[in-house]
């Protein structure tokens, strides 16, 4: 592939969606150089290498009956909640909830340890996509939970990021936690992703790199290895979102991995959440997604799927490995350095896989005349298969490629992340969606204004009504496409769905980005942010997350969100809500 087809995918990649980088000014402090990400590519650069084989090449074994976690996520989540237990008890004495005794809600926790989801509440933040919008939507609300921001702490919401264990994102959220995680998990309002600079292709700041950042993608090339349109946007990802925001230069974080966060002292710590990016597949070139089609999970330790016809992982470093390499590890060679970070947050917002469908007629017309220059899977993030043949009976979509077409959620509707919480070995009681999509927009088209109005949640509760997925409980989510959602105002308020579930059900606490005190739907192809809009992103932000301030602002959400948060604890201690949860659960629960 030459230069020309290159810079034609660079011209796609700045009319078509978002580059981001970021600045605001609500004297927060903030860092003019943030801790370095981990540079340790075995080449030095973008480019993967061929090395040996571990002898355990799997961390979870194909479709083991048990579908247990691996034992670094178990190892990670269980050190994690071995320490919250103090966190737990700062924060319900910081909410003061009535009629409820801290010391007796902790007692099990206490005396048997920190056990998630068995003597402690187990929370996971689930954070959509939606491009820069939902960068910064994403941002302004967890930096709200963080006990690290006098202003949360005040407000009463302080506090929850650091009692979470899981943070999943999709496409821009994966950009945010990508950031975030490099960078030793900072107060998120500390990074610095230069979003006020001039984005767009003909702006000179951009369009001076095609020529480096063509050099770094073809070292990988060289090296053996598919490339498309995703390498070069993940150069330009890592360009901002890795390692020192001073640096403008595109070489910045080309030796980073996404297993690169492993040796952040922070995550040695176990002091933040367990991040993961999470992308989807396309069946084939030119072909439609299905509600088959599998999810994908990029985390510091491994990369794997969770599906009705195959469960598996792998260990991350060794992400791009061939098929045959599980056959024969011992004669066979791995690939390591495949992970670049700015490729595995490509892959997550790889909206261009668009340009790939079978009916691009909804499509912009400028992609539509690209797409004649450029072949169909050179808009898909190309993922050698190693799971291949691993499938159960031969049902699973990917069963028989060679390479996986790594594409956004957001083109399969599942825009919210849930699907990796409803695994039950992951024992999670309560998931915090934030919901930064434009749905009345079609994914294809991210030019147009929009807010969230549950579409999301609908599609990923409709695909665990079919039989194969019935091992997967999610609460029941009201219609979107006949109106029930939005009638009922779920897209304008905090709302809590499966209060009446049972325990292994998690409850989902659902925060739309909506209008609180400042306009926040910005199409998902807007390249730049002023630090006047920044203010507006993180003040409107952190509205939605206190529920304080704005027309419908309610001094009892602090308290009601922390009902939210102990009620599968509360039930598996045997206690009963009290007076006051129970009118917060009438308030903010959903009527499905």
């Amino acid at each position: 592939m030459n230069l020309t087809h290159h810079v034609i995918y660079l011209w796609c990649l700045f009319h078509f969606t978002v580059t981001p980088s970021t600045s605001y000014n609500l004297n927060r402090q903030r860092l003019t150089r943030r801790d370095a990400a981990i540079s340790n590519s075995p080449s030095g650069n973008y480019a993967p290498v061929v090395d040996k084989c571990p002898t355990d090449f799997f961390t979870r074994q194909p479709n083991d009956a048990e579908a247990k976690l691996s034992k670094s996520e178990s190892d990670y989540i269980n050190t994690r909640a071995g320490h919250s237990i103090p966190l737990w008890e700062e924060y319900l004495n910081r909410v003061q909830l009535k009629d409820f005794d801290v010391n007796s809600f902790l007692h099990k926790a206490k005396q048997n340890g920190g056990k998630a989801g068995e003597t402690l509440p187990n929370l996971g933040f689930s954070l959509s996509g939606g491009g820069a919008r939902a960068l910064c939507v994403t941002a302004s609300i967890l930096d709200a939970f963080d006990s690290r921001n006098e202003k949360a702490n005040e407000g009463q919401v302080g506090g929850i990021l650091q009692l979470a264990n899981y943070a999943a994102g999709v496409s821009g959220s994966s950009w945010l936690l990508g950031s975030w995680a490099t960078s030793n998990f900072p107060r998120i309002s500390t990074l610095d992703w230069r979003l006020d600079e001039e984005n767009d292709l003909w702006d000179w700041n951009v369009a001076k790199h095609f020529l480096k950042v063509w050099k770094i993608v073809k070292k990988k090339k060289k090296a053996g290895f598919h490339v498309s349109i995703v390498d070069a946007w993940a150069i330009l990802l890592n360009r901002h979102f890795i390692n020192d925001p001073e640096n403008k230069d595109p070489q910045t974080g080309k030796a980073v991995l996404w297993s690169s966060i492993r040796q952040t002292s922070g995550y040695k710590e176990r002091s933040a959440p367990y991040v993961m990016a999470i992308a989807t597949s396309r069946p084939e070139k030119k072909t439609a997604f299905t509600p088959e089609t599998p999810i994908y999970e990029f985390t510091p330790e491994e990369f794997g799927v969770w599906h009705p016809y195959l469960n598996v992982s792998i260990p991350m470093e060794y992400l791009g490995s061939p098929p045959e390499t599980y056959k024969s590890p011992s004669t066979s060679s791995c690939v390591k350095g495949f992970d670049n970070a700015g490729f595995v947050m490509g892959m997550s917002s790889n909206i261009y896989s668009a340009a790939d469908s079978p009916d691009t007629s909804d499509l912009p017309s400028f992609i539509r005349m690209l797409d004649k220059f450029v072949d169909d899977d050179d808009w898909e993030g190309k993922l050698p298969n190693t799971f291949q043949g691993l499938g159960k009976n031969g049902h699973f979509q990917d069963d028989k490629r060679d390479t996986l077409l790594m594409a956004d959620c957001a083109l399969t509707m599942e825009n919210v992340p849930i699907f990796p919480f409803l695994q039950p070995s992951r024992k999670i009681d309560v998931i915090i969606a934030v919901d930064s999509s434009a749905d009345g927009v079609k994914p294809s088209d991210p030019i147009q204004y929009g807010y969230p109005n549950g579409t999301a949640l609908y599609t990923i509760y409709t695909k665990t009504l079919q039989p194969h997925f019935s091992g997967y409980r999610m609460p029941k989510i009201p219609n979107p496409y006949d109106g029930s959602f939005t009638k009922a105002g779920y897209h304008q308020r905090p709302t809590f769905f499966g209060c009446d579930s049972k325990p292994k059900t998690p409850l989902i606490i659902y925060l739309p980005n909506y209008y609180m005190i400042g306009k926040t739907n910005v199409p998902t192809k807007e390249t730049t942010y002023s630090k006047e809009r920044m203010d507006e992103f993180f003040e409107n932000g952190f509205a939605i997350a206190t529920q304080n301030t704005g027309f419908k602002a309610d001094t009892e959400w602090p308290a009601c969100l922390a009902c939210a948060l102990i009620d599968h604890q509360i039930q598996r201690n045997s206690q009963a809500r009290t007076k006051q949860c129970q009118r917060c659960f009438d308030s903010y629960c959903a009527r499905v």
